[in-house]
């Protein structure tokens, strides 16, 4: 039982005694924490600086689009993850848009000719009506 309260005490003294520091171990500590927390500045800035650069691919995205006579609102359309993807996203855009503006013939036959049965006279009904003969 001697031996059990020895041991208590013993246990009793080590948890009592304060941990001394050196200088050498102060300063790994401040600079650890000194570390860390520039860490979490740079993270902060590298956030920013990447929100800056997609709001600038997006500005220079709609000035794209405006030359192009192309609506602002497919600037939403566009993958803007890095100057490469934006460039090949507006180059679909614009390629599509060429693709569109080709007029499509719908029927056959002449635009001027007879409608509902009536013709018209190309040697001078027109000239006639408005007085031009």
């Amino acid at each position: 039982m001697e031996n059990l309260e020895n041991t208590q005490n013993e246990g009793t003294q080590t948890s009592t005694e304060e941990k001394t520091f050196t200088q050498e171990d102060i300063n790994r500590i401040v600079q650890d924490r000194l570390a860390r927390e520039k860490g979490k500045g740079n993270e902060e800035l590298d956030k920013r600086a990447a929100e800056l650069d997609i709001r600038e691919r997006k500005l220079n995205a709609v000035a794209k689009l405006r030359e192009n006579n192309l609506p602002d609102y497919l600037v939403d359309a566009l993958n803007m993850n890095t100057d490469e993807d934006l460039q090949k996203s507006m180059e679909a855009i614009i390629r599509m848009k060429g693709e569109t503006e080709q007029p499509k013939v719908i029927g056959h036959g002449n635009p001027i000719g007879s409608i509902s049965g009536c013709s018209i006279n190309p040697d001078g009904g027109i000239r006639k009506a408005f007085g031009l003969e």
